[in-house]
């Protein structure tokens, strides 16, 4: 028998802020039961960026609206069985590990630089990309 998974959530002021930003797939690591894509749709996939904002959720031509960005601590490998109806094997999660809702995905906080996100029934691992440093161009006198 299940019981809950969801540990307890994150303060709400600091509710998904954390990942906020551009994150590049880098791995398709594994499939939920029932998945969207097929493996090569879901390979062609690594290397597309997916943007977060707290207005929007963005892969390509996919937009999402608002996403709730709301934030709880959960057991991963009860969580997945539960909601996904996958394993949590392959992913490497913490555990507990954060889970955000995105409104048209969920995404795991492994670490601030790294996500697992949850796209269409495949879980890919996912890179922050680095913010472009502004160039000032100084003209020396």
């Amino acid at each position: 028998m299940l019981t809950s998974v969801r540990l307890a959530p994150v303060h709400a002021m600091d509710q998904g802020k954390e990942i906020i930003g551009s994150w590049r797939f880098t791995a398709a690591l594994d499939t939920s039961e029932i998945a969207a894509l097929d493996e090569r749709e879901a390979r062609q996939l690594v290397g597309r960026v997916l943007t977060i904002d707290k207005d929007r959720v963005e892969l390509g031509s996919r937009i999402c609206s608002a996403p709730s960005l709301e934030t709880e601590w959960v057991e991963p490998r009860l969580y997945l069985l539960e909601q996904a109806h996958a394993s949590s094997q392959k992913l490497g999660l913490p555990n507990p590990v954060a889970v955000v809702e995105l409104g048209c995905t969920i995404a795991f906080i492994k670490n601030p630089n790294q996500l697992i996100v949850h796209w269409k029934g495949w879980f890919y691992d996912a890179e922050r990309v680095p913010r472009p440093v502004p160039f000032h161009n100084k003209r020396e006198k």
